[in-house]
């Protein structure tokens, strides 16, 4: 799935560089240069993606999530190292209200006993989280070299080539027309618009600001529960997103006083 949706990612970034009224050679300038950071990044999506769904296949969604939130701590402490940023001590209060947030929205399916499984689904999804913040800090290096268009071109072409030897066996013929659109659209959305909108705005932040605000993503996946399911969330999950809005408006205007 992931090659396939990546593969509808390229001729989809190609197309909206025609539509820009830069050529297309300005659009994708220093891929070639910047190719093993460009390697680095695909590497870090790939290993960020197996660790994750790793992670689901062992213990509940509750740890497997909880524990791929680590990566804000990682980029944290990763950031001075990897990207000359100065560790940031205003984060450490809107960190927390998050981290808190995001334990209230998961708490109703937490296991109050970890078992061998759950042991190893949370180790999982720590490495997850460890590959999520390289993955966001090499995306935060590359903006500084690439334009969003070449980025996205850049990562979808290396995760492609990566995965090419473990799918070049595979039978695609018996996949239906249903399955090949929705294999488009979330080629489209989720492997294009998404990143490019991501990487735009990375641009401008720092990384470690970007890790936090990150944690809206559970906050929205549970929006959208709430209207794609019908799901009913409990008093826990909307004090924890509202921790997680929160948290996201103390990192803005941390950012504005910069």
């Amino acid at each position: 799935m992931v090659f396939l949706t990546t593969l509808f990612a390229l001729p989809t970034v190609f197309a909206i560089s025609l539509l820009r009224s830069d050529t297309i050679s300005k659009n994708f300038t220093g891929i070639g240069k910047n190719y093993k950071l460009l390697s680095f990044l695909a590497l870090s999506l790939l290993l960020n993606n197996f660790f994750y769904f790793a992670a689901f296949n062992r213990t509940s969604i509750a740890i497997s999530v909880f524990t791929h939130y680590t990566a804000p701590l990682f980029v944290a402490l990763l950031t001075p190292f990897m990207l000359a940023e100065r560790f940031d001590r205003r984060l450490v209060f809107p960190l927390l209200i998050a981290t808190s947030g995001l334990a209230a929205i998961l708490a109703p399916e937490w296991h109050t006993s970890i078992g061998h499984a759950d042991l190893i689904g949370a180790f999982c999804g720590i490495a997850s989280g460890l590959a999520y913040a390289f993955t966001l800090i090499y995306a935060k290096r590359l903006t500084v070299e690439l334009k969003p268009l070449a980025l996205v071109f850049g990562q979808s072409l290396f995760i492609s080539l990566f995965l090419l030897p473990f799918v070049i066996s595979t039978n695609f013929s018996n996949l239906s027309l249903s399955t090949w659109v929705c294999l488009a659209v979330i080629g489209v959305t989720h492997c294009t618009l998404a990143p490019l909108l991501y990487i735009s705005g990375l641009k401008h932040i720092k990384a470690q600001h970007a890790a936090v605000i990150g944690y809206l993503e559970p906050l929205a996946a549970v929006i959208l529960g709430l209207f794609l399911t019908h799901e009913s969330p409990s008093l826990f999950i909307w004090l924890g997103g509202a921790a997680i809005l929160l948290s996201g408006a103390i990192i803005t205007r941390l950012r504005t006083r910069t």
